[in-house]
Order: structure tokens, then C-alpha cells, then sequence
């Protein structure tokens, strides 16, 4: 008996100990600071936020990375998600190994087109027409994804090619439908500056524009690799001066007009159209309320909000932002028809000045560059346990600009959230948007201290 309570006693004594060392986070430290200076650290979250998707705006798709590995869309995509969205694409072609000479005589003219990869369906064939352009490009110009190609082509078929889609794969295009641009070639013979001057070069031949179509469900859309090696204009012919033998016929060669990325020019112009489809009936609408916000790569769609209710929440006095987390939520497969696997892995989010002009937020300039991890905009993989379905969210960290915010240092209220590199990704992502009744809304998390 004296040992059993001898053991009581002991347990006792460790439950007290235990219980004076334990203190609740917003206790911990007091202590140690003077008695007027005892902070307090809160978590909230706001869900006063106004969303709804609008167009995107116009992005720059011409070159400007000077990359020999950057791909361009070229092809078309259909959904009842969006709608249907078109990829297509101008590009000038080098000097070649072209020799002048009389008695020119043409056998094939060839693309060689290198394709990377697609998006949509790989099952169905895809064709691939190709035109003359009829208006020069510059290298130090800027060029955007809604430039008109109306009227800077001619509409005459250079050629087209009916192939089924593969990975990796080189598409060779005889352009031999129009004798305007064979012609081209052999009047240029008498003129042995056009292909000794890149410039008066460039002025004679602008360059190519092309189009493609898909009979697959769904559509496809290529990436091109105009700048890869592979990617080349070739010529079939003869001349005198190509002629070194005396053997029957002619003694054809092959010339080569490369394109690559520090002399030609690149353009994407990208074509979206939402009718008949629910995006349609909200989009561009700030009084729409809808369950659904939209990102859409190719400056398809953006999804615009603001913070409601930034003076309301500041009623309480001033607060330094410890952590402020942007969380978008995205729609489940069954609800929103896009596989998981086909969600874009990054987005990114811009603040929109009074202007109009997207403005990376604080958040990205002072931590993207370090840690991309810590700035957020990957997909997210959320797991509650077996019981539980998986969901996938997108968060920011923006920190600094929100405490900027409500300092009062940055007044814009008014931020876009778009897909990460859309000029190269067609991707869509659907996300809920900010109607109270959803538990999945969007919301900012924040952890702070008042001062």
C-alpha cells in the first residue's frame, strides 16, 4: 500500500510540474517583455474577396528569349470548358546556301518543321497549311499574340501536310502549290545582293505563315520548334553554276535557309471564342455571381479580384503581417471535366494598375528569384486521410504586398491571376470563385500582430 501511493505521489508531482511549463502561444514570452509591450498573435481569414474571370490581356509572343529550345503553339483546342482557341504562326527564314546562276531550275522546296510535343489528342490527324507573308518583320520589335493576320499573307496555299501526330517528330512540307513563290526564287538569281544582305533579304522573302487543323475530338495543338536545327527551309535545283560533270541531266543541289533565334522573327497570334459555353454568359461581368473563376494560358482568360473590405477589417488599429496566404481552390474532375494531370503546374499572380498594366506583386521581386518554393504558385496536393478525398489548390505567399497594402503605400486593390509562361501553355485550370456559400472559396490566411 505504501508503494502504491508512493507512485501516486510521484505522478502527481509531474502532472504539476508539466502543467506550470505548459503556456498557450499568445502567453509565451510575456514575461520578458515590459508590461506595456505585450504582443499578440492573431490568425484570421479573409474571405471578403470580389472575383470573376475576364479576357486576358494581349501578351508578348514574339521572340524574345532568344532560346534554340523554345517551342510556339501551333494547332487548334475545342472544350465546353472555354470554347475553342486557335495557335497560329508567323516566321522568317535566313539566308541559304543558294548560288545565283542562269538557267536556274527548281525541283522541290521543303519545310522541315520540327515538332516537340503536343496538347489534346495525339489520335487523330492533323494538317498543316502553309502560306507566303507579305509583311516584314523586325527583330527589335515587339509583337503580340493579337496581331492581326489578316492581309499580311497571301492567301494562295504554299503547301500542306496530313500527318498523324508523334513525339519528337520532323514534318517535311513541300511548298510547291504557288508559282508566285517558285518565281521568287528564280528571279532572284540576277540579283546576287539579296543573298549577301540579311536585310534586302528579308525585305524580298518576309517569311512563312502557318495554320493547322485537327479532325481529332477535342483538337490538337503542336509545339513547334522553329529555332531547333531541324527547322529549316530547303531548295532542290540546278543551275550552271551548280553543273560540275558532263553526266546525262542536270546536277541538282541542295540549298539551306535555316531559321534561328537571333535573326528571325517569331509570332504567335492567338484566337479564343466562349460562345456556348457558361464561361460566356460571366466573363468581363463584375456583377456575375458564379461558383467558377477561369485561368486559361495562350491570353485566353484571367480570373480578376480585390479585397472588399480592407477598411472594415482595419477597424481594430494597425497590424504587422507575420503571413498572409493567397489560396485558390480548384475544382474537382467530376465537376469540372479537366483531368488532373492536364492542370497547369504553375500560375502567377500580378497586381493591375490604374492603367491596365500587370505588375508583378512585391512577394515575387524579393523571394521568386531566391526560392520560388516560398513565393507559391505550384499545384498542391491536399490529403485528410484515406477517408477523404484529395484536392489541389494554388497558394501565394504575398506578405509584403498585402502589409504594403494596408499601410497604405500601394493603393491598387485590384490583382489578375494567369497561367505561369501562357504563351507557350494552353493550359486551363477551374477554380472556385467567391460565392459565400462555398466552404472552398477563395480566401487569404493571415497570422499578425496588432500593434
Amino acid at each position: 500500500m505504501k508503494k502504491d501511493l508512493w507512485v501516486i505521489g510521484i505522478i502527481l508531482i509531474t502532472l504539476g510540474w508539466l502543467s506550470s511549463c505548459s503556456a498557450w502561444e499568445q502567453e509565451l514570452g510575456k514575461d520578458l517583455l515590459p508590461q506595456g509591450d505585450r504582443v499578440f498573435l492573431f490568425h484570421d481569414t479573409i474571405f471578403e474577396i470580389h472575383a470573376y474571370p475576364v479576357t486576358g490581356n494581349p501578351v508578348v509572343s514574339s521572340e524574345i528569349s532568344y532560346d534554340p529550345t523554345s517551342k510556339y503553339l501551333l494547332g487548334s483546342l475545342e472544350d465546353t470548358i472555354v470554347g475553342s482557341s486557335e495557335a497560329a504562326l508567323f516566321t522568317q527564314f535566313n539566308i541559304g546556301s543558294f548560288k545565283h546562276g542562269p538557267n536556274t531550275e527548281i525541283d522541290s522546296i521543303l519545310l522541315h518543321l520540327y515538332i516537340g510535343d503536343y496538347f489534346g489528342s495525339k489520335d487523330g490527324l492533323v494538317t498543316i497549311q502553309v502560306y507566303e507573308a507579305t509583311e516584314r518583320f523586325y527583330m527589335d520589335s515587339v509583337y503580340h499574340s493579337n496581331y492581326e493576320a489578316e492581309g499580311r499573307y497571301d492567301p494562295v496555299l504554299l503547301g500542306e501536310k496530313r500527318f498523324k501526330p508523334d513525339v519528337d517528330d520532323t514534318v517535311d512540307i513541300a511548298l510547291m502549290e504557288n508559282p508566285a513563290f517558285i518565281q521568287k526564287f528564280l528571279d532572284a538569281t540576277s540579283d546576287t545582293t539579296l543573298f549577301q544582305n540579311d536585310s534586302l533579304f528579308k525585305d524580298y522573302f518576309n517569311g512563312l505563315y502557318f495554320t493547322a487543323t485537327s479532325r481529332a475530338q477535342g483538337g490538337t495543338m503542336a509545339q513547334v520548334g522553329l529555332s531547333d536545327p531541324v527547322t529549316r527551309l530547303t531548295i532542290r535545283y540546278a543551275n550552271d553554276s551548280t553543273e560540275i560533270d558532263t553526266i546525262e541531266g542536270r546536277d541538282f543541289v541542295w540549298a539551306t535557309f535555316p531559321i534561328d533565334e537571333y535573326y528571325c522573327q517569331k509570332i504567335n497570334v492567338f484566337k479564343h471564342d466562349h460562345s456556348m459555353t457558361y464561361l460566356s454568359g460571366i466573363i468581363d461581368n463584375d456583377s456575375a455571381l458564379s461558383p467558377y473563376c477561369y485561368v486559361q494560358g495562350m491570353a485566353g482568360v484571367n480570373t480578376r479580384f480585390s479585397f472588399t473590405n480592407l477598411d472594415k477589417w482595419l477597424e481594430g488599429g494597425k497590424v504587422a503581417i507575420n503571413s498572409a496566404k493567397l489560396i485558390f481552390e480548384v475544382v474537382p474532375e467530376e465537376l469540372s471535366g479537366i483531368a488532373m494531370d492536364e492542370l497547369p503546374s504553375r500560375l502567377m499572380l500580378y497586381t493591375e494598375l490604374e492603367n491596365g498594366e500587370l505588375q508583378n506583386i512585391y512577394d515575387y521581386y524579393a523571394v521568386y528569384q531566391s526560392d520560388p518554393k516560398i513565393f507559391g504558385g505550384t499545384l498542391q496536393t491536399e490529403s485528410k486521410g484515406m477517408f477523404f478525398d484529395t484536392t489541389y489548390n494554388y497558394q501565394f505567399n504575398m506578405t509584403l504586398h498585402f502589409q504594403s497594402m494596408i499601410d497604405g503605400t500601394k493603393a491598387d486593390n485590384n490583382f489578375r491571376l494567369k497561367i505561369y509562361n501562357g504563351v507557350r501553355n494552353p493550359g486551363v485550370s477551374k477554380l472556385w470563385s467567391n460565392l459565400y456559400t462555398d466552404p472552398k472559396r477563395i480566401r487569404l490566411e493571415l497570422v499578425y500582430l496588432k500593434l
